[in-house]
């Protein structure tokens, strides 16, 4: 049988499709013969870490196929990390080629098979990869935002597979390809279960329906939401999620979402033009705010959890230095803004001027940041090895009482990289780059996923969403 959980933002696709987990396992299905597949290696992890929450006597390898397409795939295949394609190697091609590339590669750490680069060669390739055509297909999609020579981009290509058969590497879409065309899956899988399916690629449908294939009478449940599908760009195909034939499971109430802030979301996404699911979608009880904003530093976030978004990662990279200015302690997908050793230093610091008990080492570790000893400073006066700029930056953080032993209060993202997250507070820049407004004008597909780009960055909110106006009104987007 085929299940499709269809959820607007906050009705819980996660805990359903986990609920459903239960009750297969309750009706006797060995947890090795579910299969439990996420978009991103994050999302596998996280609903991976909700079950094992639920059940205490269980481990990580009781529940193994927690997992991305692209690790199936990669452990099916026998494959090791030293044999996948790395930054290194797509400059090497980039030189042999003629083009400079700055960089180029697949998310760290997630395995969800995104790729990017600055070179708009490198992303038609793997964009017309994940898409099953030719790169010369998509190119005369005319989709692309710079100017690029029809010949260059085949010939590049050809060279990106000699380099590959070569030195005997592969991309993430070779993965599933070579899966495809070698992999097995045959009865091992009971039931399947695929979370953000708004967001696979045609080739990750294919695995799909590769593992329906092979696993005979295998129930497959597919959760997401079409208005939530932002990852065209890099090959996602959102009519496959809405055309996938199964009995619909519509899930209506939204737990995160505000009236007022759903108010404005719903006006966003009622602008999507082509092949939209209809749904009724019930709003929290509590109202919320939506409150207009021209800067960052006209909103106090000195207490609460908050998310800051930007359309992309270039209009992202103000925001750091102006948090550090405000003694505010944050995260970005990099990490923590600051190192808590610091802070344990300061606290090993303030044990040894009161004499007290300090492990060699950390005492050894306090003396490196100490030019001369004097036990009568504080320790902003007395850790002259530091840079100045970190310790006016701790000391206002410490002034302003930011927990740096926690986790950030505060997280800045893109509203990409936010997706799935959620904050008691939101802000949201409404500029926009000229690449984005460039690439809005090639289509109504592309036209459409600004309109759910923005429809997911609003209901990132629990309570207050805040709008940052932009000095440009023609770069803003029009809410």
């Amino acid at each position: 049988m085929r299940y499709k959980v269809i959820g607007p933002p906050g009705t819980g696709k996660t805990r359903r499709l986990l609920n459903e987990v239960h009750r297969y396992v309750k009706k006797g299905v060995p947890l090795d013969r579910i299969g439990y597949f996420a978009f991103t290696r994050k999302a596998a992890r996280e609903a991976r870490d909700r079950y094992l929450a639920k059940n205490e006597h269980l481990t990580k390898k009781d529940i193994e196929h927690f997992q991305t397409l692209h690790s199936l795939a990669f452990n099916k295949l026998g494959l090791k990390e030293e044999n996948v394609m790395q930054e290194l190697n797509y400059k090497k091609i980039g030189e042999s080629c003629g083009i400079q590339i700055k960089y180029a590669s697949y998310e760290k750490n997630s395995w969800n098979g995104i790729f990017s680069s600055d070179s708009e060669y490198l992303n038609i390739i793997n964009l017309a990869r994940a898409k099953q055509i030719s790169s010369l297909e998509q190119f005369d999609k005319n989709e692309h935002l710079t100017q690029v020579e029809r010949n260059k981009l085949d010939a590049i290509n050809k060279e990106i597979d000699n380099y590959k058969n070569t030195y005997e590497l592969i991309d993430f879409t070779d993965m599933l390809d070579r899966f495809l065309k070698k992999g097995s899956v045959k009865n091992k899988f009971d039931v399947v279960f695929v979370d953000e399916a708004q967001d696979l690629s045609l080739i990750q449908w294919a695995v799909i329906n590769k593992i329906e294939e092979e696993n005979k009478g295998v129930d497959i449940w597919v959760a997401g939401d079409d208005d939530q599908a932002i990852f065209g760009w890099a090959g996602a195909d959102v009519d496959s999620f809405i055309n996938w034939k199964a009995e619909e499971i519509p899930l209506e109430q939204s737990e995160r979402v505000p009236s007022q802030i759903q108010q404005l979301a719903l006006s966003i996404i009622e602008r999507v033009e082509e092949n939209r699911l209809e749904k009724n979608y019930h709003a929290k009880k509590e109202k919320g705010e939506v409150l207009e904003r021209f800067k960052l530093t006209d909103i106090d976030m000195t207490k609460g959890d908050w998310l800051i978004l930007t359309r992309t990662n270039y209009l992202l990279k103000p925001i750091p230095a102006i948090l550090k200015r405000q003694g505010l302690f944050f995260e970005t997908s990099e990490g923590n803004s600051i190192n808590k050793s610091l802070y344990e230093d300061i606290e090993w610091w303030n044990k040894i001027r009161k004499s007290e008990d300090v492990p060699e080492v950390c005492r050894q570790r306090v003396m490196e940041k100490i030019k001369e000893i004097d036990f009568s400073l504080e320790w902003y006066d007395a850790f002259n090895n530091v840079a100045i700029t970190k310790r006016e930056y701790m000391r206002a953080m410490l002034d302003n009482g930011e927990s740096i032993s926690k986790k950030p209060r505060i997280k800045v993202s893109t509203i990409h990289g936010a997706k799935g997250g959620e904050a008691t507070n939101v802000v949201l820049f409404l500029n926009q780059t000229i690449n984005t407004l460039k690439g809005i004008k090639k289509s109504k597909a592309k036209q459409d996923e600004e309109y759910r780009v923005w429809y997911v960055g609003t209901t990132r909110s629990m309570k207050n969403l805040y709008i940052i106006r932009s000095n440009n009104k023609k770069k803003e987007f029009k809410i």
